[in-house]
């Protein structure tokens, strides 16, 4: 089986890249990454996503303040600490995400639809395992950020 996870594992990354370059190039893939974090676990400090998205805090601050003007996120107040300032997604956040999704799906949609009708039923029965694979990416991220 180890040696079927790996060819899993690389043919699903393949064929993430193949959405991932469908995607809208106003925003890079740090910037995205940080508003589904957003989107997942709430409103957040910049610190918190620095560390989260592996990169320096003046490079967050530069980032965040990139996602405000395209008004995808906001800075807004810690209602249990006013000193402290959070970032959050927007409403637009949510839809441009939303968008980015459906862009990516309906590139990977139009390669199904190429499939013939075994190898189509054969990643139908393949849907729950690969549903329980983005639950447990979404845990493991979530883990990493506690």
């Amino acid at each position: 089986m180890a040696q079927n996870s790996a060819l899993l594992g690389e043919t699903l990354f393949a064929l993430a890249g193949a959405a991932i370059r469908r995607r809208d190039r106003s925003l890079g893939l740090t910037g995205a990454s940080t508003l589904v974090t957003l989107e997942r676990t709430g409103p957040r400090r910049l610190t918190d996503l620095a560390v989260n998205e592996g990169v320096a805090q003046p490079s967050m601050t530069v980032l965040v303040t990139q996602l405000e003007g395209l008004g995808l996120a906001e800075r807004r107040r810690d209602p249990t600490d006013a000193r402290v300032v959070l970032v959050a997604i927007t409403e637009a956040g949510r839809n441009h995400l939303g968008t980015m999704r459906r862009v990516g799906a309906s590139a990977l949609t139009g390669l199904i639809d190429k499939l013939d009708e075994h190898q189509a039923a054969a990643l139908d029965a393949a849907l729950p395992a690969l549903l329980r694979l983005t639950e447990l990416a979404a845990e493991s991220q979530d883990s990493q950020t506690g």
